[in-house]
């Protein structure tokens, strides 16, 4: 892994500003004015103004954030404080337009970082049920286990759709298996092995949609925080900065998870055009990767506006029952294919 140390200022000043933690922030609240206006357009609402999201974590950092009695103040304090800086981390993960070793990669990059991110996501998974357990509130821990319940159904349907893309690129060194090599490497492994490859990525690509939404909770997978049952669920005793912070996550989470499917599926920055000015190629791979985002995003929100909410059995069944099959045979597809082209 690389270490902060030997990182020269430009990279570290490239980590903090762009494209680093404050792109990070600011394409996060994009994505939730974007996710909101989609899906007011597809209810026929107008939706928010565009500086809404803005607005909402500014006015949330005004207002008191009160510790309920009997709760741990140290623990609603440090696992926000953890929520938000395991889905930075994740987001740093990503490969947009920083070159290590003339390759597009995150800041934080090592062999086999790949399946650290699925360590990561669990993390992720974990914390937003520590957040509603300690709180000791029946509406929390309700939706604190629904949660963790989703989380650990999609856990294993998301880990066979990664394995996809990355058994298409392969390689028999540890610096393949790492995310900027897939990304880079992606389209190229298809069309020198074939162009059947593709099936199984198109389904790999479909359930990774799919879980996303579960990952992140949204609608139709929002039981966990459904404001007609549980009044917000693991998120109905957080207030003020804590309650801002948390709400940073999660859409810094999108960024996070929605970047994670660009980078395996969609071959991250890369569209093809290689110039050889390497500022103006870092400025084209963060516009190709951000209008990949965007395209990620708007499908998974248009989603949400035309299924309805499900409850967290069904949520449970669709995931072990149909998503887990549909995504055991895009693997197998994908062994398949490639055994036959060795062949």
């Amino acid at each position: 892994m690389e270490d902060l140390r030997e990182m020269s200022w430009i990279e570290i000043l490239l980590m903090i500003t762009v494209p680093g933690i404050i792109f990070i922030v600011v394409m996060s609240l994009f994505i939730d004015w974007l996710d909101r206006k989609v899906y007011a357009r597809g209810q026929n609402r107008k939706g928010p103004p565009f500086l809404q999201p803005l607005y909402d974590i500014v006015k949330l950092t005004a207002k008191e954030s009160i510790i309920p009695k009997g709760v741990s103040k140290f623990w609603m304090t440090a696992l926000p404080i953890a929520f938000f800086a395991t889905a930075v981390t994740g987001a740093l993960m990503i490969p947009i337009a920083v070159f290590h070793e003339g390759v597009v990669a995150g800041f934080t990059t090592f062999p086999f970082d790949i399946f650290f991110v699925l360590f990561v996501l669990l993390s992720y998974g974990l914390l937003i049920y520590f957040m509603g357990i300690i709180t000791k509130n029946p509406f929390a821990q309700t939706g604190s286990t629904r949660s963790l319940l989703q989380v650990l159904s999609f856990e294993i349907p998301l880990g066979f759709s990664l394995l996809v893309p990355i058994l298409i690129v392969g390689g028999d060194k540890p610096a393949d298996f790492t995310l900027s090599n897939v990304s880079a490497s992606l389209f190229d492994s298809i069309g020198i092995q074939s162009l059947w490859l593709i099936i199984g990525l198109v389904i790999a690509f479909a359930v990774s949609i799919v879980v996303m939404m579960a990952e992140l909770e949204e609608f139709p997978f929002d039981s966990p925080t459904a404001h007609t049952e549980l009044a917000d669920g693991w998120l109905v005793e957080y207030g003020g900065w804590r309650y801002a912070l948390i709400h940073l996550g999660e859409r810094i989470g999108a960024f996070f998870i929605g970047g994670l499917i660009v980078t395996l599926f969609l071959g991250g920055p890369y569209v093809g055009i290689v110039v050889e000015s390497v500022v103006l190629m870092g400025f084209l791979n963060l516009i190709f990767f951000t209008l990949k985002l965007i395209a990620v995003i708007a499908v998974m929100s248009f989603l949400r506006t035309i299924i309805s909410r499900i409850r967290i059995d069904q949520t449970v069944r669709l995931a072990w029952k149909i998503i887990l099959p549909i995504t055991i045979v895009a693997l197998m597809l994908t062994i398949g294919i490639k055994l036959g082209v060795a062949v």
